[in-house]
């Protein structure tokens, strides 16, 4: 890929009129390039379509987790909706903690529902500490029957624009497939809005998989709010916009970490929300508070990645390995991705250790970090530790460079003789590290959200 996320971006919407390529169902008229945007550039930087064809399998676990806490969807009326993925939680204190919305739930009485998508993971319902939690299993099989039988085909205006843009992309997705998937979001969350319940807000995860829902959401009157979940910059093409699209499949908020990534969304980009919410993190307020202090190298924090440059990421730790002369610890913090898989692709030595603890536990424990593109590399930082980008395919760069690039505690490396000079330096205390992180991560979780929340009653959803 010669061109950066944000060059194509500003390509394709500054040359298409992108706002006009519809599709018209239920007497609605859908604009869909935001749909096809979010496949095409994740198929363009991983190489695969993000759950374009769905398996036997994958299927019959959504069977599985149906009847995980599907009652707290029909007993009581709630406040707030959250949708999460059980990604998200953390094991603390014995307990599975939903590191974007268990914290902001206890500000709110508890009257909280989270929806949580359980894909990658499933944890014990009762070890979770979620008050009301309840799979999304009912939501994802209603869709799945509906798409099946009754969005077969499929209209779609200026449909050669579509073609010309995955042709300058050199990438190709499967359109109806996009389009059932959030059409069927859109008519199943307004028939589920007739019999459940209603909340007076929603509070979501990762916006760009639920266009669907959010417009469903909107016309009932129900304001939405993003949760920051991940990396927020011009090189993320579901925040990146330079078109002039409808909000009403847009969220109204975005709480976001820290500063920078408010300044882009208001400032740069022209994603049609009404404001942002700057609030911080809890979980890094709580482990910079446990960290230890840092050391003199010996232990290192690996937060790994899915997909080609997550591998090349290991290929280019286990090189390095072989070439310096002291052995250094490696704490490897999978994903998604199990042990037992990494294990089966690669020969690792005796000093590289999968983790037992989740990654904030094991980065306040090591004394730097290392990643490929994390957000774990901003995260580093304001747990006052040194974050390391290996520089793979210029992607560290193209994610991180504009928020990081001028902080003296970060360094992108190329080649593993950069990690060896690297490590022979001294290091900072874990104070003076997290200080130079406020522009990212902003201090005060609890304050922050509950001025967020005391902002809720004065929005109103923007169709």
């Amino acid at each position: 890929m010669k061109n950066s996320i944000a060059e194509l971006v500003s390509k394709i919407e500054g040359e298409y009129d992108v706002r006009s390529i519809q599709t018209s169902r239920f007497n609605r008229t859908f604009e869909i390039y935001p749909w096809i945007k979010a496949k095409l550039f994740h198929k363009l930087v991983l190489g695969k379509e993000s759950l374009a064809h769905k398996s036997t399998k994958s299927l019959l676990l959504q069977f599985k987790s149906l009847f995980y806490g599907t009652w707290n969807l029909f007993i009581r009326k709630y406040e707030i909706w959250a949708f999460t993925n059980s990604v998200e939680r953390i094991a603390m204190n014995d307990r599975y903690s939903d590191k974007l919305f268990d914290k902001i739930s206890s500000y709110t009485k508890g009257n909280v529902l989270l929806i949580e998508f359980q894909y990658f993971k499933k944890f014990p319902f009762r070890k979770v500490l979620s008050k009301y939690v309840t799979s999304k299993a009912l939501f994802l099989l209603s869709e799945e029957i509906y798409g099946r039988i009754f969005l077969r085909k499929f209209e779609v205006k200026n449909h050669k624009m579509v073609a010309e843009i995955e042709r300058e992309l050199k990438c190709q997705v499967n359109l109806n497939s996009i389009l059932r998937k959030n059409l069927a979001q859109y008519r199943m969350m307004k028939f589920w809005l007739k019999i459940l319940p209603n909340p007076k807000y929603v509070f979501m995860s990762v916006s760009y998989n639920h266009y669907g829902y959010i417009r469903a959401f909107k016309e009932a009157g129900i304001p939405l709010i993003e949760f920051q979940h991940g990396v927020i910059s011009e090189n993320h093409q579901a925040y990146n916009y330079k078109a002039v699209l409808s909000p009403c499949q847009f969220p109204d908020y975005v709480a976001v970490f820290g500063k920078n990534e408010s300044d882009f969304l208001t400032r740069k980009s022209k994603m049609p929300i009404q404001g942002v919410s700057i609030i911080g993190r809890s979980i890094i307020d709580h482990y910079l508070q446990e960290g230890i202090e840092n050391g003199v190298n010996k232990t290192i924090c690996v937060a790994l990645q899915e997909g080609p440059i997550g591998d090349k990421a290991i290929t280019f730790l286990l090189d390095f390995n072989k070439k310096s002369e002291i052995k250094y610890t490696f704490m490897l913090v999978p994903r998604r991705t199990s042990e037992m898989t990494y294990r089966t692709s690669f020969d690792f030595p005796e000093n590289f250790v999968f983790s037992k603890n989740n990654i904030y536990e094991t980065l306040s424990r090591c004394d730097l970090s290392i990643t490929a593109y994390s957000t774990v590399a901003s995260e580093a930082l304001s747990l006052g530790k040194t974050s390391i980008l290996i520089n793979i395919d210029n992607k560290a760069k193209e994610v991180f460079e504009a928020s990081l690039g001028e902080n003296p505690f970060v360094y992108f490396i190329e080649i593993p003789t950069d990690l060896i000079a690297l490590l022979k330096k001294e290091r900072p205390r874990k104070v003076e590290v997290a200080s130079s992180n406020n522009l990212n991560i902003k201090t005060d979780y609890q304050n922050n959200c509950m001025a967020l929340i005391n902002l809720l009653p004065n929005i109103k959803p923007q169709l």
